[in-house]
């Protein structure tokens, strides 16, 4: 497999896990504070009916001004599931960036290349084997003699 496409292969599935890890810690995030309400996001709709209750669980208690702050939440998400729920995904998506730049330059050395061959090759091109247009219609019909005529 060529170096072009292995970037092209690896920047597609990195977004596409990107993508797909993203969606799926979002939509386990958001499943968990619906049916578990008590980790602190008020107003969700707690577990289904008919299956086990968390409310014997005590509720978590904040940390007052007297004692020390030991960890830091936000609306009850820990900061390191945070981290893990956004930080996955954008590296993920970052991995992916940086895949998308290889490409990118690796297209660019082969159109440069491409160039090169091309220009070579229209050099080798001897004046006298060139034809020019005989009768206007773009089609170079009749052979130039060493004029040029």
């Amino acid at each position: 497999m060529s170096a072009l496409k292995t970037a092209e292969t690896l920047r597609l599935a990195l977004f596409s896990m990107g993508k797909v890890v993203g969606f799926g810690f979002m939509a386990a995030f958001v499943l968990s504070r619906l049916y578990f309400p008590e980790a602190g996001v008020s107003g969700g709709a707690g577990p289904p009916s008919g299956s086990p209750s968390v409310s014997d669980v005590p509720p978590a208690e904040f940390p007052t001004a007297d004692s020390p702050v030991v960890g830091f939440s936000v609306a009850g998400t820990s900061l390191a599931d945070l981290a893990l729920l956004v930080g996955i995904p954008a590296g993920l998506f970052l991995l992916g960036g940086i895949a998308s730049l290889w490409e990118k330059k690796l297209r660019e050395e082969r159109r440069a290349r491409e160039k090169e061959s091309l220009r070579e090759a229209l050099g080798r091109i001897p004046a006298e084997g060139a034809f020019r247009d005989d009768f206007g219609d773009g089609f170079g019909d009749g052979p130039r003699d060493s004029s040029g005529q």
